[in-house]
C-alpha cells in the first residue's frame, strides 16, 4: 500500500514537472513569436510595446521625464531600430548640449526590459544596421559612432565636417552602399540642403551633392534598395541617386499636397513614403515611377515632427505624429486599420515572427 502511495506522489510530481516546464516554453515560445511593435513618443520620453497580434499596447517604457515647458518644446527627432532581439533607442532630450540627455537605450525584446544605456555624442539621431553593426548619427555632435551589439560597446568614432561655409541644417539619418557612407543635410529657409559622401573605411569627405536643385526642403529621409540605388526624400519629390556614380538620375514627383518626406519602407518591389501631411506615396522601384498616394488622414501637420514607417511581409505601419499607427495592407495598398495612441509618436521598429523588410 505504501509502495503504491510513493509511487502515486511520484507520478503527480513528475506530471507537475512536466506542466511546468511545458508552461514555460510555451510561455517563452509564445512571447518569441509575437509580432511587437516598438514605438516612440515623438519625445523620446516613452516607449509603446505594441502587439501587433491584437492591435494593442501592452506596455509602456519611461525613457525620461521631460519638464513642462521641455514637453512644450519642438523635439529632437530619434529612432528606433530592432537588430536581433534587441531594440535600440536613441534619447537625444530636449536639449541641444553635452550635458542634455544623448542616450542610447538597448531593450531585451524578450523580456522588454532595458538592459543598457549608451552614452553618445550630442543629439543621437538616426540609427542603422550594416555587416553587424549599428550606426549613430549625432546630429548636433557632428560625429557617427559605430555600435558593436553584441557587446554594446562604442567601437568607432567618425567626424564629419560641415559641407559648406554657409549654414546648414544638420543630418539626421544615413545610408551605407558601396563602401560610401551618404548623409543627408536636409534645406531649410536661406539654408541649401545636400548629401555629404564619406569614405567608410577612412572617413574621408568623397563628395558633396547639392540637392537644391531638386527641391529647397530635404533631403531628410534616405533609403538604400541595393547596392546601387537610393531614394532621398524632398518636398513633393523623391530623388533617385545612383551610387556608382553618385549622380541623380531621376526625381519622382510624388503629391500635389506639399508633403515633406519624412522616412521610407521597402516592400516587394515598392517603396513607401511616409509623408509630413499623413498621407503615405508608393513608388515602383522597377522604374523609378510613381503608383499612388495613400490617405491616412490628411492633415497639414508640423513637417519637423517625424512619420515613421516600416514594413512586414502584409502590411506596412506607419507611427503618424499625433494621429496613432496606421496599419496599410499592401496587397491593395490602402489604410486598413488605426491604432490610437495617447501621445504623438514618431519613430517605429517591429520585431517578431513575421518578416521585416529592410
Amino acid at each position: 500500500m505504501k509502495k503504491n502511495h510513493r509511487c502515486s506522489v511520484v507520478r503527480t510530481i513528475t506530471s507537475l514537472i512536466i506542466a511546468i516546464v511545458w508552461l514555460a516554453f510555451a510561455t517563452h515560445a509564445g512571447a518569441a513569436g509575437m509580432q511587437k511593435a516598438y514605438i516612440s513618443a515623438q519625445d523620446g520620453s516613452k516607449l509603446y510595446i505594441v502587439d501587433l497580434s491584437k492591435n494593442i499596447i501592452v506596455k509602456t517604457i519611461d525613457i525620461f521625464t521631460p519638464t513642462p515647458l521641455e514637453k512644450a518644446l519642438p523635439p529632437n527627432i530619434n529612432d528606433v531600430l530592432a537588430v536581433g532581439k534587441k531594440i535600440f533607442m536613441t534619447v537625444p532630450g530636449p536639449e541641444i548640449s553635452p550635458s542634455g540627455v544623448n542616450v542610447i537605450k538597448v531593450i531585451d525584446s524578450r523580456t522588454d526590459s532595458v538592459i543598457a544605456t549608451l552614452k553618445t555624442d550630442m543629439t543621437p539621431s538616426g540609427l542603422l544596421e550594416h555587416n553587424g553593426k549599428v550606426y549613430v548619427v549625432n546630429r548636433y555632435g557632428s560625429t557617427i559612432q559605430e555600435i558593436d551589439p553584441e557587446t554594446l560597446r562604442i567601437t568607432r568614432t567618425i567626424p564629419f565636417p560641415a559641407p559648406k561655409s554657409t549654414a546648414m541644417n544638420p543630418p539626421l539619418f544615413m545610408e551605407i552602399a558601396n563602401g560610401k557612407i551618404y548623409l543627408p543635410f536636409p534645406g531649410g529657409i536661406s539654408r541649401p540642403g545636400g548629401i555629404q559622401i564619406l569614405d567608410l573605411k577612412t572617413g574621408a569627405v568623397k563628395d558633396f551633392i547639392d540637392f537644391v536643385p531638386i527641391s529647397n526642403y530635404g533631403p531628410l529621409a534616405i533609403k538604400k534598395v541595393g547596392e546601387d540605388k537610393i531614394y532621398l526624400g524632398g518636398a513633393n519629390n523623391v530623388a533617385v541617386l545612383n551610387t556608382n556614380t553618385d549622380k541623380i538620375t531621376k526625381i519622382i514627383s510624388i503629391s500635389t499636397k506639399d508633403p515633406y518626406v519624412e522616412s521610407f519602407a521597402f516592400y516587394n518591389n515598392k517603396i513607401y513614403t511616409a509623408n509630413g501631411v499623413s498621407t503615405v506615396s508608393v513608388i515602383d522601384t522597377r522604374n523609378d515611377t510613381f503608383i499612388k498616394e495613400i490617405d491616412i488622414g490628411f492633415h497639414p501637420y508640423a513637417f519637423h515632427l517625424k512619420a515613421g514607417i516600416v514594413a512586414t511581409e502584409n502590411e506596412v505601419y506607419v507611427a503618424d505624429a499625433g494621429r496613432g499607427v496606421k496599419i496599410i495592407d499592401v496587397a491593395a495598398d490602402r489604410l486598413s486599420t488605426t491604432l490610437a495612441t495617447e501621445e504623438p509618436i514618431g519613430a517605429i521598429a517591429i520585431i517578431g515572427d513575421k518578416q521585416v523588410v529592410k
